[in-house]
């Protein structure tokens, strides 16, 4: 009896542990919908998501994906109500609250006008009667790479639109002599720059052409990537200090993140992409 006994209570036991570790192997991220890097109608769910799936996956996890605005997402991080959310850039003031992987990718971020298709459409094209000509007001100065606070301030007479909770330059943030419009995300500040509320809008360069081709294709040819880009951004993997074994989690994450690196596989995805 006491055999059979101690038979019980290890079966028992092994039934009990196997939650357990399945449940270490599960783990809930958050994003936005940011095309062509993430979006809960592309495939894979974009870019940055096969790329942190196919990692995780690597190291045995079972990785589940939830959508929302940027600044919420955000909250939702910092408060551990899931493990993490991508893709993020770097900033000082996140480092009190999330964990950074290496590097995955890059985010050229910067300036779009409008390259409006009439003289006299607010996108900052005005007509030289003399020369009889188009005549481009909206372009740099300065070089922002040697001075952007001063290229910046050069732009001051226009609105910019921004998004909610986004982290662009610190130089941009820090630009409190600018006009910002502050809308909840990029499609929604590609619509007021072509609506002409705005003449600017930072945002990253990728983002901006895949939401023209698909939400505006008619104004394909009308907005404009004003070069050089103002940052190039890496883009991360972050994970809340308060989640459950964030430090192991971000380990195997990296670790697959290597191998994936090493097949080629992130390069062969970003040409997938578009990139």
């Amino acid at each position: 009896m006491k055999a059979r006994h101690y038979v019980m209570i290890l079966f028992l036991s092994l039934l009990m542990a196997v939650p357990c570790t399945a449940a270490e192997k599960q783990v809930k991220l958050l994003s936005l919908t940011w095309e062509p890097y993430a979006g809960p109608d592309m495939p894979q769910k974009g870019l940055t998501a096969a790329i942190v799936r196919m990692a995780f996956e690597k190291a045995g996890y079972d990785v589940t994906i939830e959508f929302h605005n940027w600044d919420k997402a955000l909250e939702m991080a910092k408060n551990g109500e899931a493990d993490g959310l991508f893709p993020t850039y770097h900033t000082k003031e996140r480092e009190e609250y999330l964990i950074y992987s290496d590097p995955f990718g890059e985010s050229y971020l910067g300036l779009c006008r409008e390259r409006p298709v009439h003289a006299f459409s607010p996108g900052g094209i005005e007509y030289d009667k003399k020369k009889k000509l188009r005549r481009d007001l909206i372009q740099y100065k300065t070089d922002p790479r040697i001075d952007q606070t001063q290229a910046l301030r050069e732009l001051s007479r226009y609105k910019f639109g921004v998004g909610r909770g986004y982290a662009n330059t610190p130089e941009f943030d820090a630009a409190d002599f600018l006009t910002k419009v502050v809308v909840e995300n990029d499609e929604q500040n590609i619509l007021q720059l072509l609506q002409g509320e705005v003449q600017l809008i930072v945002i990253d360069k990728y983002v901006a052409k895949n939401i023209v081709a698909k939400k505006f294709p008619w104004r394909s040819g009308d907005i404009d990537f004003m070069e050089p880009p103002l940052s190039v951004r890496k883009l991360y993997l972050t994970l809340s200090k308060k989640a459950d074994r964030a430090e192991q989690k971000l380990e195997d994450f990296n670790k697959g993140l290597k191998v994936l690196q090493e097949e080629g596989r992130i390069n062969r995805l970003m040409r997938i992409y578009g990139f």
